[in-house]
């Protein structure tokens, strides 16, 4: 990046697409777990901390 400045922009914009594509990533699960909550009436959230509970 120090060799040719235009670099930086680049490599900001991007470190912005790939925190974006993760939001949107984060939020299609959200979306899917809310769908099988709905249809099914199961919680399918963290599996593993509730395996630990019961």
């Amino acid at each position: 990046m120090m060799e040719d400045s235009r670099n930086i922009r680049r490599a900001t914009a991007l470190m912005f697409i790939a925190k974006h594509l993760e939001r949107v990533g984060d939020h299609a699960l959200n979306v899917a777990e809310m769908v099988i909550y709905m249809v099914r009436g199961k919680d399918v959230r963290h599996p593993k901390s509730r395996d630990l509970d019961g």
